[in-house]
């Protein structure tokens, strides 16, 4: 199995973090303003790119307040390698603000498909980093759907 992980210093208290994670409005401003998203265990949130051309949809698994979000890939891009993956979000707090450390778990291969995804999550994180920091986000782009 083939996982992508990432981790990165934001300056923002892991509350802030967590709720750029889990509020439909936070979400919107960083990673896509087409959601649907409750905070709830056992809730689905579902993310529409591109016009709604692309749904993603995400089974709340875990929420652990301020340190742990985590996530099952109910629906993904049409290649289907993202069903079945899972999403973890784990927050911890540093001196100048949270570390995190960023896991999706459980792709088959790295093939072209998962390089993709990584340059996709590369992308959003920069996007929720740049939010949290400047209260800029760079939602909905870039994304491609291959």
């Amino acid at each position: 199995m083939a996982s992508i992980v990432e981790e990165r210093t934001i300056e923002a208290p892991p509350e802030r973090v967590f709720n750029a994670l889990t509020q439909q409005d936070k979400i919107a401003c960083w990673w896509t303003d087409d959601l649907s998203a409750t905070p709830e265990v056992g809730s689905f949130s579902e993310l529409r790119f591109s016009q709604g051309t692309l749904v993603i949809q995400f089974e709340v698994a875990e929420l652990d307040k301020d340190k742990k979000v985590y996530w099952i890939t109910r629906q993904g891009p049409p290649t289907g390698h993202w069903v079945g993956t899972s999403v973890t979000w784990q927050l911890t707090p540093v001196h100048n603000g949270t570390q995190l450390v960023f896991n999706h778990d459980g792709f088959t291969q790295a093939d072209r498909r998962y390089e993709i995804t990584r340059t996709w999550w590369e992308n959003f994180l920069a996007s929720l980093k740049s939010y949290l920091e400047t209260g800029k986000g760079n939602p909905g782009s870039p994304l491609s759907a291959k």
